[in-house]
């Protein structure tokens, strides 16, 4: 034990010291809320205004007189700016001159659809979003005539009808607290893609490191004095340990930051106004809605969203499944590198570890939607997805019995997983300019220690 206490300590050590590792801790934070907060900042900033030259050919008869169902009705915005015209061919000439950005031509005809509408654009398609977004206004606008003409609806009737302001509230029937899912949701998916990079950050170190060592040639004088099981088992351990360093600084600048934001934004971070009301003689609790201050009224609900949220739960679930997550991908990631040297193609050995983590952060959008779904569960289940699919599930609640079986099928797991480690490590590390196939390593699991 002394001689794997030295491994710990001189691995962990190395690295907590790297310029890499502070700057890491201080702007690891910074860089996780930037994958989120730079995609959102971008798509609002790089929209450009489309120009789209309308040519309205639907007549309706009202009242007697004639006019065009769409004509001057389409709304501008930052997205859309809209033209008119009354010629289709002239407006295809002003098309491919680069006058505008599409031709929207509108026709009205004896067939199903009655009105058929054609988007034409010359040199660049317009956006997905722009398109939906007329579509959108084709779809009120036809709407909006329909309502006033064949029902009689008026102006203040229009806007009613078509956003109408409905209380919808998502309870916790057993606590009657809010549902907060948007939060639940952003930090399902913050958890488990810091466990993904978690594990496949610090088990590729492990693998990297392994690989080095058997290149260089410096493992034959290390298991000279200790034996490659306590060298690798050395280095899970080391390397873990510098995994929750840094996890335990981010905790702790996190709660310095938030309450030093608590501190300067009171208002913020107080407790909403609640009101009581009356529904079959049941009297239930809701936030009091305030129109007119909607904007604080949202970031006041985000912050008591978070305030919601069990961090003991959460925090203790994340350090056992990334404590979890990492033995068990650490010891396989530490068997890959003691099968690699410099004539050693090691990718036909990585793939299938990261295959799992593939899988599951490809079902990242299948969790969110449906926390408690088939696929959730199960890949919450299975020890090679769980850790990150757990994590995601855990702010939502999951059942007891289901994390105390993902929890006991992972320690399982990863006694296998060191054992096969193990298994490989004693023979691979030493073995160099050898062409190491499937076949040749369930040779190795036969051998006696």
């Amino acid at each position: 034990m002394n001689k794997i206490g030295i491994i710990i300590r001189r691995e962990y050590l190395t690295r907590v010291r790297k310029k890499s590792f502070i700057v890491m801790t201080f702007l690891g934070p910074i860089l996780i809320a930037s994958l989120w907060i730079i995609p959102f900042f971008l798509a609002q900033n790089s929209e450009t205004q489309s120009k789209i030259l309308v040519v309205d050919e639907t007549l309706v008869e009202t009242n007697g007189a004639r006019t065009s169902l769409y004509l001057d009705k389409f709304k501008n915005n930052k997205e859309l700016s809209f033209e008119y015209s009354y010629d289709i061919a002239e407006a295809q000439n002003q098309l491919t001159e680069g006058k505008y950005d599409a031709v929207l031509e509108i026709v009205k005809s004896n067939d199903m659809p009655p009105i058929k509408c054609f988007l034409f654009y010359s040199d660049n398609e317009p956006s997905l979003s722009s398109q939906e977004a007329i579509r959108s206004q084709l779809t009120n606008i036809f709407k909006d005539h329909v309502l006033t003409y064949d029902y009689g609806m008026n102006e203040a009737d229009l806007k009613w009808f078509n956003d109408p302001k409905i209380g919808f509230y998502s309870k916790d029937i057993r606590s009657g607290k809010d549902s907060y899912k948007e939060i639940k949701t952003a930090l399902g998916t913050i958890s488990g893609f810091l466990i993904y990079m978690f594990i496949f950050m610090f088990g590729a170190q492990v693998m990297k490191s392994v690989s080095e060592e058997k290149t260089n040639r410096i493992v034959e004088v290390l298991v000279s004095s200790i034996k490659p099981i306590q060298l690798l088992m050395g280095k899970i351990v080391a390397l873990a340990f510098v995994g929750l360093t840094q996890f335990v600084l981010w905790v702790l600048l996190s709660v310095v930051l938030i309450f030093g934001l608590q501190s300067f934004y009171p208002q913020t971070f107080s407790e909403p106004q609640k009101e009581n009301i009356t529904i079959n003689e049941r009297v239930i609790s809701v936030d009091k809605f305030e129109t007119a201050s909607s904007g604080s009224t949202e970031v006041n609900q985000i912050v008591q969203g978070l305030f919601s949220i069990n961090y003991f739960l959460v925090i203790a679930m994340f350090l056992f499944y990334f404590m979890a997550g990492y033995f068990l991908y650490a010891s396989l990631f530490g068997a890959v590198g003691a099968l690699m040297d410099v004539d050693t193609d090691g990718q036909q050995f990585t793939l299938p570890i990261t295959i799992p983590l593939i899988i599951a952060m490809v079902c990242f959008p299948i969790i969110i939607n449906d926390p408690s779904g088939v696929v959730a569960f199960w890949l919450s289940i299975i020890p090679l997805t769980s850790p990150m699919i757990m994590m995601m599930r855990i702010p939502f609640g999951v059942p007891f019995w289901e994390i105390a079986l993902s929890m006991s099928l992972m320690i399982v797991f990863i006694l296998g997983a060191m054992w096969l480690a193990a298994k490989i490590y004693k023979t691979g590390i030493l073995m160099y300019g050898k062409n190491i196939t499937y076949k040749e390593i369930w040779k190795w699991f036969k051998y006696k220690n």
